[in-house]
């Protein structure tokens, strides 16, 4: 058994996982193991799981993502396609208000993160993505939270390395910070 393995505490409980999927973590693990999913891909293994097992499709990722960080094949926060983060928050303010400060090239200018940013996709009240610095991807999210209450839920991924979450991390909590000051004065 690996330093992985043996060191790796799943992100969701046995009790979770088996009322889901029939199974445990040390049940699934040992299932993969000896199916050879240490040499395959994420994607395969997902495959193998929904194919082969029956897990619903959320869950095979979810299974897939943990096998692999317990056999040192992904480490926390690493995708498929390099390391992502994700920073929420709720405000006092209405959501249509929240969502223009961040749709509104001017208003954004005032509390985002340095770095050139580059819209993709956007639906009113409810996400605004794009390019963000050097190839990294940014979807927000908005969604209300009572009558005058809103979250603004941030992911950033495609991050090169490991070392880009913290900074990452913190460069959005401070925007958010600084959104969360001009909404609130």
């Amino acid at each position: 058994m690996s330093a992985a393995a043996r060191t790796h505490v799943p992100s969701m409980s046995d009790a979770a996982v088996k009322a889901r999927t029939g199974r445990d973590w040390a049940a699934w693990f040992a299932t993969l193991d000896r199916a050879g999913a240490q040499k395959l891909a994420h994607r395969e293994i997902a495959h193998l799981l929904a194919a082969r097992h029956r897990v619903p499709s959320w869950w095979s990722q979810m299974v897939a993502v943990e096998y692999e960080r317990a056999r040192g094949l992904r480490v926390r926060h690493q995708s498929a396609d390099g390391f992502s983060v994700a920073i929420s928050r709720t405000l006092s303010t209405r959501l249509p208000h929240l969502y223009e400060v961040t749709a509104r090239a001017g208003e954004r200018r005032k509390w985002f993160p340095t770095g050139a940013f580059e819209p993709s996709a956007h639906t009113k009240d409810k996400y605004f993505r794009g390019r963000w610095k050097q190839g990294a991807r940014v979807d927000i999210g908005f969604y209300a939270r009572g009558r005058a209450k809103s979250q603004i839920a941030v992911q950033v991924s495609r991050l090169a390395k490991k070392g880009d979450v913290e900074p990452v991390r913190r460069s959005w909590k401070a925007a958010l910070a600084r959104l969360q000051s001009l909404l609130e004065e």
